[in-house]
């Protein structure tokens, strides 16, 4: 992934990576509301774009990031987005305190359409239905492969009836590192293969809830107003899920079954960065 300085370099990397469609994933920290609800409107599938997601962040930092809102454009070819961007910058700049943009490379939807329909079929024969409060046992101690406590804390204090969207963005280790005697024979696999033994039993359990992946992609650039954000970095993958419910994920983490899977993320990978969001 080419990390940009400018929208230019950020075009030119789409290019050379021989992208189609394009999404761009905005970390917005605003300044201005009123431009931002203008910028909103007269952005909105513009250049033959389609905004497909729009979510507030929750209000705490991850790695000193901290954002309000996130906005996911897709375009059907690189001058779509490269026009839409050239168009917008310098409002970019007025609205916001700070902003970072993520160009990906999506995924096809027919991915996302059959992983909701497996959901849905998960769900009616081997259907879990979380009630009440969760319990807040769960602390992460790798944290930079999970939320933090400051995040877990606020995550609790939310609403736990409304849906949940969770970002996702991981960058794999080369080779797995498992530190269990358990799991000695595995320490050959790579980092992806050990995130995707993770990622088995963890989407079992998302599937069996109701949640599922609804967009992601291969990150191929990444521009903004701060050379340093903490996004800065040689990511693998992006990846954002729906829940039903907000309790959905924090009765998941508490379960047996997912503690199984643990050990194959720790193992695998390098860093990522993590947002919980809710509809805007």
């Amino acid at each position: 992934m080419a990390i940009s300085k400018d929208k230019e370099s950020c075009c030119k990397a789409l290019e050379e990576a021989g992208a189609r469609k394009v999404a761009f994933v905005y970390h917005l920290r605003v300044r201005d509301s009123n431009g931002y609800d203008k910028w909103l409107s007269d952005s909105e599938n513009s250049f033959n774009g389609k905004r497909l997601f729009r979510v507030k962040a929750d209000q705490v930092a991850r790695e000193g990031m901290l954002i309000d809102e996130i906005v996911i454009d897709e375009f059907p070819a690189i001058q779509d987005a490269c026009n839409f961007l050239s168009a917008f910058d310098e409002t970019l700049k007025r609205i916001f305190t700070e902003y970072t943009v993520l160009a990906i490379i999506p995924e096809p939807p027919a991915t996302f359409h059959f992983v909701k329909g497996v959901s849905w079929l998960v769900r009616l024969f081997k259907g879990v239905v979380d009630k009440g409060t969760p319990t807040a046992r769960w602390k992460a101690e790798n944290v930079a492969v999970w939320p933090d406590e400051n995040q877990m804390n606020v995550a609790r204090a939310q609403d736990l009836d409304e849906p949940l969207f969770v970002y996702n963005l991981n960058k794999y280790k080369l080779l797995a590192d498992y530190d269990d005697i358990y799991h000695k024979d595995a320490k050959k696999i790579s980092g992806k293969e050990a995130y995707d033994r993770y990622a088995k039993i963890a989407g079992l359990e998302l599937l069996r809830r109701g949640a599922y992946p609804v967009y992601g992609g291969k990150p191929a650039c990444l521009f903004g107003s701060r050379e340093d954000c903490m996004l800065a970095d040689s990511w693998d993958h992006f990846i954002f899920v729906r829940y039903p419910q907000r309790r959905n994920l924090l009765a998941m983490i508490e379960s047996d079954e997912f503690h199984n899977g643990e050990v194959h993320r720790d193992a695998g990978l390098e860093r990522s960065a993590i947002f919980m969001t809710k509809s805007a």
